[in-house]
């Protein structure tokens, strides 16, 4: 199987084009297909292999029929999910062109079903690596590619893709839409979708074009659900950059999560429109995908937190704009309580090379820790520093892969400072600080002992403190922990009433309860 190790072929070579014609009808659940396929050659190979899931015992699978190279057959074998190509030697720098047809029953990442008004769809499912069940491909987030679809299908449905229209057209019941990328994505994010569809067009305040895709049944209340896309697209726009794409399509699907950032062609659940336009943060989340996830993507399954880290915080971001403060941080104390309850249920950390590539890796620690993470860099830069280490990575990443020690060197060089420490304690390493405090008043003088009780290694961060005086009057200062026991002598006129350990919520931690 194609998954994690494939650098041997990540070194060998690139795939530069994609272009996919699919045949699709109401009788079957057969798919006829032809790819086009161009690769570069990164070193002399005289063999190379794609992913495409074979036929087995049960009825679905792709079979192929033929792979050519400038109309010669390509001598090939299709076993283990791969297509093993054998090729006259190819050197260095070389590129070539192939055609594969093949036609199966996909058993998984086209999905064809009915939705829930009993009408035939077709949505393309990919996440992580479920593109190989209908598509040649080199299914692993690493090798960006162009792409387009040309997709035939009985007249009645409506088709949309990724990248733009290139042509439509209708003949003899069928209809034949054409579209294609101008710009690079990985596998995961390479989908059509087919179903009946009405469709509402309007545009950013930059210009891009925005469009809603829902079934007819419910047109009304999903155009005006899916009409709140603009207000997280503007937003993100002036925070990060210009949209990296030709347009945004946000359709209802059959996808099998809520929400699924396919770039410029985002799916949500059918279940989302319900005419209150009370998915607000979801679609902000998948919109913030396009520079996070799409645009720039994880080198490696294992930095997922790239993608999904980004998206998760980016729509605090969003939130703390649009609703205020308080809005950010109920949003933010929320996310915390998540990442506490999934440490006791498996303590990792948010890089975990353990875990297989599965939808295992969507989990607490790649959203809401990851975001946690982001929000207490923003707390040691400041937000102007934070803001152009968010537009800087993407900027030298755009429709590229990165990992996270590539985020590591951004912050390093635009900050002045080395987050060498910071990275390695809260991206490498499992757990978060457990925290207690213990005051003793005397002579004018605070003695507070800070101490740190989790099994896992001591961290080392900032601590705001709070010190809450009768009459209302208070002073924060901040604490430099690095140990597992600290004391502080504070100064203070009058005996405190209270004191509050992160009164502004900037730290990911526990409150300790003695046994």
């Amino acid at each position: 199987m194609a998954g994690q190790d494939h650098r041997d072929r990540y070194e060998a070579i690139d795939l530069l084009k994609y272009r996919f014609e699919i045949d699709l009808n109401d009788t079957t659940d057969v798919i006829r297909g032809t790819a086009w396929i161009e690769v570069l050659f990164k070193t002399d190979v005289d063999q190379f292999y794609l992913d495409l899931k074979n036929k087995y015992n049960d009825e679905t699978g792709m079979v192929i029929e033929e792979v050519l190279e400038d109309g010669n057959e390509v001598r090939y074998v299709h076993q283990e999910d791969r297509i093993l190509i054998t090729i006259p030697h190819t050197e260095k720098g070389e590129a070539r062109k192939y055609q594969i047809k093949y036609q199966g029953i996909p058993a998984d990442g086209l999905i064809i079903s009915k939705n829930k008004f009993g009408d035939r769809t077709f949505f393309g499912d990919n996440w992580p690596n479920r593109a190989h069940h209908w598509l040649p491909v080199v299914d692993h987030p690493s090798d960006k590619a162009l792409v387009e679809f040309l997709v035939h299908a009985p007249g009645h449905y409506g088709v949309v893709a990724n990248g733009s229209v290139i042509n439509e057209s209708h003949a003899g019941g069928r209809i034949l839409s054409h579209w294609k990328t101008s710009v690079p994505l990985p596998t995961k994010l390479m989908v059509i979708g087919v179903s009946p569809f009405v469709v509402e067009y309007f545009q950013s305040a930059s210009g891009i074009p925005i469009s809603t895709w829902v079934y007819p049944q419910n047109k009304e209340a999903g155009f005006y659900d899916y009409s709140i896309a603009k207000r997280p697209l503007d937003f993100f726009e002036s925070y990060i950059a210009h949209y990296p794409f030709s347009k945004l399509a946000n359709v209802q699907s059959k996808t099998v999560y809520g929400g699924m950032e396919n770039a410029s062609c985002i799916f949500y659940r059918e279940s989302t429109v319900t005419g209150k336009q009370i998915h607000e943060t979801l679609f902000a989340h998948e919109i913030a995908h396009q520079w996070f996830g799409d645009a720039v993507s994880e080198l490696n399954w294992h930095h997922v937190w790239i993608s999904e880290g980004f998206a998760t915080y980016l729509t605090d971001i969003y939130l703390e704009q649009t609703d205020g403060r308080d809005a950010f941080v109920a949003s933010m104390l929320d996310e915390k309580s998540q990442v506490l309850k999934f440490a006791k249920r498996r303590l990792a950390p948010i890089v975990d090379t353990t875990l297989p590539v599965s939808v295992r890796l969507l989990n607490t620690n790649s959203y809401e820790k990851a975001g946690w993470v982001l929000h207490m860099l923003r707390r040691e830069l400041g937000d102007a520093l934070f803001q152009e280490c968010v537009r800087a990575f993407y900027r030298k990443y755009l429709y590229g892969n990165a990992l996270t020690e590539d985020f590591r060197e951004i912050a390093n060089s635009i900050s002045g400072r080395n987050f060498g420490s910071f990275f390695r304690q809260w991206f490498y390493q499992p757990g978060h600080p457990v925290l207690s405090a213990r005051t003793e008043y005397r002579r004018n003088e605070i003695k507070l002992t800070i101490s740190q009780h989790q099994e896992q290694h001591v961290f080392e961060f900032p601590l705001d403190i709070k010190i809450e005086c009768r009459k209302g009057k208070s002073t924060t200062k901040t604490l430099h922990i690095n140990a597992p026991e600290q004391v502080f002598i504070i100064k203070t006129e009058k005996k405190p009433a209270e004191i509050i350990l992160d009164p502004d919520t900037w730290l990911l931690f526990e409150h300790y309860d003695s046994p």
